[in-house]
């Protein structure tokens, strides 16, 4: 996991002496929370109260169902876009991060900007974001695997109909160019998508320079953007599909309603031959395993 990372207690949380509950007293907001990494991690760190948001209410369902089950009840969960959220929340959170979801924004600087200005004077403010496709081979297996079925322009306009709709539904819109779907071709199941890592856009390129720059340019003081390396361990390339694809509500939505049996059928192959592919060298009896990278990015919001 990367949350440790993002959520460093010698850069978010430096004068505290407590090892593991070292976000006592600290009020959290968590941007496209997903499914709650960052959420639990949080709670379990002590926070005295953490609100997690999502653009899907999909994937807060999960996240409520993870939180009753442990039992905690410092969390809330809330429906809201990213790009738009309350104005009640201004300077209202000692610690505003995300955990690889404002960097899938269709307007990232704008989601920084919000994460700043829902922090109060003196907090912090922390997200990640992955590295390149060459220092993430884990997060370009399903992309390539897509290409390779020939399925590239069903993927698209999938992703285009749900960035639509989130830009719509923060009072913005896309250039007139790009409204529309040129073909006029209907694709089923493509209103039905969310925004996350794979849909509606493109990541970032997440770099030290070009983080460390758009964090200055929010308005963040005392910035630091590290980059971590994980290696992801996986039983078989099979063991991908359900659990990148299967285990995600937006990719299982995807290929359910968007694909035909048979497109399934040769999209998950591909995708297990990538995986391979992308695991030569690093094959073992008990299994494969992918390379992850990540930028963290953490500032401090100035005192006005």
């Amino acid at each position: 996991s990367f949350v440790p990372y993002l959520l460093d207690p010698n850069l978010v949380s430096p004068s505290h002496n407590h090892k593991y509950h070292y976000l006592s007293g600290k009020s959290m907001l968590d941007i496209g929370a997903g499914t709650g990494a960052g959420t639990l991690y949080a709670a379990s760190r002590g926070a005295s109260s953490v609100v997690a948001t999502d653009f899907s209410e999909k994937m807060l369902r999960v996240l409520r169902n993870r939180v009753d089950a442990l039992r905690y009840h410092n969390v809330e969960t809330k429906n809201e876009n990213g790009l738009c959220l309350p104005l009640s929340w201004t300077n209202n959170f000692d610690i505003a991060y995300s955990n690889f979801g404002v960097i899938y924004f269709p307007k990232v600087k704008e989601g920084l900007l919000e994460m700043v200005r829902c922090t109060k004077q003196g907090g912090k403010v922390c997200f990640s974001g992955w590295g390149s496709k060459e220092e993430t081979h884990a997060f370009s297996v399903f992309p390539k695997a897509i290409k390779r079925c020939g399925l590239y322009r069903t993927w698209y306009v999938a992703q285009s109909v749900a960035r639509k709709d989130l830009l719509e539904s923060a009072g913005m819109s896309l250039p007139p160019s790009r409204k529309q779907n040129r073909s006029g071709r209907k694709h089923r199941g493509t209103t039905c998508l969310a925004p996350n890592y794979f849909c509606p856009a493109k990541r970032i390129a997440s770099s030290q320079s070009y983080l460390h720059s758009m964090m200055a340019e929010a308005g963040l003081d005392n910035i630091h953007v590290t980059m971590v390396t994980n290696v992801l361990q996986l039983d078989s390339a099979e063991s991908y599909w359900d659990r990148f694809v299967l285990a995600s509500p937006n990719l299982k939505r995807f290929v359910e309603s968007c694909l035909s049996p048979e497109e399934v059928v040769h999209l998950k192959d591909a995708v297990c031959e990538i995986v391979m592919e992308e695991s030569s060298g690093h094959c073992a009896e008990d299994g494969v395993t992918l390379k992850a990278s990540a930028y963290i990015a953490i500032g401090t919001k100035r005192l006005v």
